[in-house]
């Protein structure tokens, strides 16, 4: 490549230097995410593409039949409308091998003639046969097969095992990592794939070019954990000074921590070889140098930075790139410059505008990538409005925990505890405002039955804004002093989402024995079926406390998606589905909505589940269940992704799925 005057230019002013004579600029192997620009489906896409020779249906995004209950928000971004399922087998008739009985669109192999939505008819009710099965040719009854022992867990606080990358490599672990929409729109699934990425398992294969290290720093970039993707930057010192790309993912952390001038000096150690790094990293690259020229008083070095942008093209793939384009030119010109038609918005970009002028604050809550959103959820010196909106963003696709959306509720509420009550009681809500004073208002009130009012009055408040789940999870611990008593048992099922919420089955349990001082179909003792499923130590036999959910399916009163879910996912635990409710769903019409994965996906999950390819599986559940996760997969791809799970010995985080995928649709009292 010919070495230009502006990239001289460039180098002398941002790397301290000029370039070095032979300074190299062949292309690196090394490129994490390389497939993202190319492979990495759109949210927004179907997930399934129509056959050649197939006619394409309609798709929309169907919101859930709730039936009963009262969801806590969210709709299903699956394809929904297409075909229907028929009904000549339980659950759903049969489904043609390699179609998808939504959309006649090509889905995985495994959807065999004769295998329906939900399980057959259990095996306790099937006509008996007298046929014997022949013997093993080998007798191996005192024999132990590798994947009946436990797995060892590392020690790394993870709870993973130390076979935890059984299965890939470093290439073939880039390749699923590139496909995933993450961080995962799922609590059950973030937690696994927070402890699957920051664990301190080093992948097959991986050497000292440190390009396992880039790769688990991009994914925690990319989930908004910035001071986890810091860890990883620096985990290998020696790396980080050879390879070009981690150098170049390492001053982007520290800038995005606003860590400026340790960022920059990173900067000046691998400008001159920018052109090794993939084409991504070339235009961030660019931007990083317009900010540190801005952060030395230079603004005409980030003009600089614009024209070489424009010369090699560094900045020339679309919208971002042209957001790019226009921070560098504000800085240069010392004008906010309006950004039309905002789609998205990078934190290394807000970095730039904020020496320009900045930005709209409504472009940052809507438009923010989750880095954006949990370093300004982060950030001391962030205006509190601008904070607790950003605040709950980032938490509504958990970016951050629920208890750092807590810990924002407190700084930024009323300062004393009658503010606090007063702005509670009052009659217009304030949105982020006034939520984070209903929090503090239950927190410091010590009356039961005024504490109880508000927590309701914050859900139902949280729920209108998509953060009911996570908002049940702050609560927890207000709700750890309130006892199950008769005088506010009202708020009873409340308790039990409470707990569900926050994995605490027994005290779920307590609330639930309320159940007689709740109107309606035997009370709350529907709930014990959904605690006994969700609850992964259960010593009790499970299947005993769906007798409830029995009468109720009897006299109509679950929404036929629930009766299939609810179907799937106790054969997907290998619970015996009862009869009635089996018979309910059979007659019951069938779902017709929900993500597929692509061809192959589902039969290569239970191939690694089988063979304990434990980093493996968990990926590809988060493929197979697609962006919405449990709540809103096809029957089929959750199933599977549950017995995956199990099969891999991740008990605890099945049990979990299983729980989100029916909580929005179980049946709640009128009085909730």
């Amino acid at each position: 490549m010919r070495h230009t005057p502006r990239l001289k230019a460039l180098c002398l002013i941002f790397a301290g230097g000029v370039l070095a004579p032979g300074a190299s600029f062949a292309a690196d192997p090394w490129d994490p995410f390389s497939q993202l620009e190319t492979a990495r489906p759109s949210p927004r896409k179907k997930s399934i593409e129509p056959a050649p020779d197939a006619p394409a249906s309609a798709t929309g995004n169907a919101a859930p039949e709730y039936g009963v209950g009262v969801p806590y928000g969210g709709t299903a971004n699956g394809p929904a409308g297409g075909s229907s399922y028929g009904a000549a087998q339980p659950f759903g008739g049969t489904t043609p091998a390699g179609t998808n009985p939504t959309t006649d669109a090509t889905v995985d192999t495994p959807v065999e003639p004769g295998r329906s939505l939900a399980p057959p008819l259990p095996a306790a009710y099937a006509t008996p046969t007298t046929q014997t099965p022949p013997p093993p040719l080998v007798d191996r009854s005192g024999a132990i097969e590798k994947g009946d022992l436990a797995p060892v867990i590392a020690n790394d606080g993870s709870g993973l095992p130390y076979e935890l990358w059984t299965g890939l490599d470093v290439a073939a672990l880039e390749a699923l990592i590139a496909r995933l929409e993450i961080p995962p729109r799922s609590p059950a699934l973030h937690s696994l794939w927070h402890r699957l990425i920051t664990s301190n398992i080093t992948a097959p294969g991986a050497s000292t070019d440190g390009r396992f290290n880039a790769l688990r720093a991009e994914a925690l970039y990319r989930s908004g954990l910035l001071d986890d993707a810091a860890n990883a930057v620096n985990a290998d010192g020696s790396a980080l000074a050879a390879n070009t790309g981690l150098g170049a993912l390492a001053a982007r952390v520290e800038i995005a921590r606003a860590n400026t001038t340790k960022g920059c000096e990173r900067v000046k150690s691998f400008i001159a070889r920018k052109a090794e790094l993939p084409k991504k990293l070339q235009g961030e690259a660019l931007l990083m140098t317009g900010i540190c020229a801005a952060a030395g008083g230079n603004p005409n070095g980030a003009g600089l930075a614009a024209e070489f942008a424009r010369e090699d093209k560094s900045l020339a793939n679309g919208t971002d790139d042209a957001v790019s384009l226009a921070a560098l030119d504000a800085i240069a010109s010392g004008q906010k410059t309006p950004v039309r038609n905002l789609k998205s918005l990078s934190l290394l970009q807000y970095r730039a505008f904020a020496f320009a002028g900045g930005v709209d604050a409504k472009d940052i809550g809507d438009k923010g990538e989750a880095a954006l959103l949990s370093a300004i959820a982060a950030d001391p010196k962030a205006p509190p409005t601008l904070q607790l909106t950003v605040g709950e963003a980032a938490a509504r696709i958990n970016a951050i925990p629920p208890a750092n959306l807590a810990a924002l509720y407190r700084a930024h509420g009323p300062q004393s505890a009658p503010e606090a009550l007063l702005a509670a009681n009052a009659t217009k809500a304030d949105g982020p405002l006034h939520r984070a004073a209903l929090f503090k208002a239950a927190e410091v009130e010590r009356t039961p039955l005024k504490k109880v009012r508000i927590m309701r009055s914050l859900l139902d408040d949280a729920k209108r804004a998509g953060l009911y789940l996570q908002t049940l999870d702050m609560l927890a611990k207000t709700a750890e002093s309130l006892q199950p008593v008769s005088e506010i048992g009202w708020f009873a099922e409340t308790g039990i989402e409470i707990s569900l919420a926050s994995a605490n089955p027994e005290r779920a349990r307590q609330w639930s024995n309320l159940g007689g001082s709740v109107p309606g179909d035997g009370g709350l003792r529907h709930w014990q079926a959904l605690i006994d499923i969700a609850d992964p130590v259960l010593k009790t036999e499970r299947g005993r406390a769906l007798t409830s959910v029995e009468g109720l399916a009897t006299r109509g009163r679950l929404s036929p998606d629930l009766l299939h879910r609810l179907a799937t996912v106790l054969d997907a635990n290998d619970i015996n589905v009862p009869l009635p409710l089996w018979n309910a769903a059979n007659r019951a019409p069938q779902p017709t909505g929900g993500y597929l994965p692509e061809t192959g996906i589902l039969t290569t999950l239970q191939d690694a589940s089988k063979k304990k390819e434990f980093g493996r599986t968990v990926l590809l559940v988060m493929r197979a269940l697609g962006p919405n996760g449990a709540e809103g997969a096809h029957l089929i791809a959750l199933g599977d992704s549950i017995r995956a799970l199990r099969r891999a010995g991740l008990e605890t985080d099945a049990r979990r799925l299983s729980f989100e995928s029916l909580f929005a649709v179980w049946p709640r009292a009128v009085s909730n």
